[in-house]
């Protein structure tokens, strides 16, 4: 049986769980996609695109931003 392409992967994953962006990192750095994105185009191509800029991590501020002077 071969592995599930990195699509199927992606679609698979489950954005409100904990380990989310660990197993994004996962599927991303995985040798089935990095076997499969030098060939990606098109439709798959903006759907990547789409579903990554969706995906993103928002980067908390710790501290409120300066005030200018």
């Amino acid at each position: 049986m071969s592995p599930p392409n990195p699509v199927n992967q992606l679609r698979c994953l489950d954005g409100s769980s904990p380990g989310f962006h660990e197993r994004l990192s996962g599927v991303l750095y995985g040798e089935e996609y990095q076997e499969w994105i030098p060939n990606l185009d098109g439709d798959a191509l903006v759907w990547l695109v789409d579903y990554l800029d969706k995906v993103c991590r928002c980067v908390a501020v710790p501290h409120p931003p300066l005030k200018p002077p």
